[in-house]
């Protein structure tokens, strides 16, 4: 299925919750609104026209304004591939587990909880996966986090 079609799938049957964004090489790509992740999920996985099977990456990003967590989804029946981007606000920010559609989720939300400070709600197994149990120094990957003095910040 090409990149148009799943853009048309989507916008039908989301239209406010998604909209198509630019990226480079994760085409098509959308941002969901972070209260839709999981309604957007399931149909993409379930969805026999669509088919996302597999989560393939997935990642937090600290924008300055607000955080944004990344899916990275891919199709082994249809070899297809989308991107999902939901954006968090700055201020604690959380958003819906996906570990239950895909199991791989499972560490990949906790690295971003432990990295980035994103809390995912319903998540079956919160533990500390690369962090020390009584790390209380922030969350490192964190734009202007204590122990990032060696990244030039921008100025305002």
């Amino acid at each position: 299925m090409n990149t148009e079609k799943i853009a048309q799938i989507l916008k039908k049957r989301f239209l406010d919750k998604v909209k198509e964004v630019e990226v480079f090489d994760f085409k098509p790509a959308f941002e969901v609104d972070s209260k839709s992740i999981l309604e957007v999920c399931k149909f993409v996985k379930d969805s026999p026209d669509l088919s996302f099977d597999l989560l393939s990456c997935m990642a937090g990003v600290d924008r300055m304004d607000g955080f944004e967590v990344v899916y990275v989804l891919f199709s082994f029946k249809h070899k297809h591939k989308l991107t999902l981007k939901a954006p968090l606000p700055k201020e604690n920010p959380e958003i819906e587990s996906v570990s239950f559609i895909w199991a791989g989720a499972n560490w990949h939300e906790r690295e971003i909880f432990e990295l980035f400070g994103i809390k995912f709600k319903n998540h079956p197994d919160p533990r500390p996966l690369l962090l020390p149990e009584d790390w209380d120094e922030g969350y490192p990957m964190r734009k202007g986090w204590k122990g990032a003095d060696f990244i030039p910040l921008p100025q305002e």
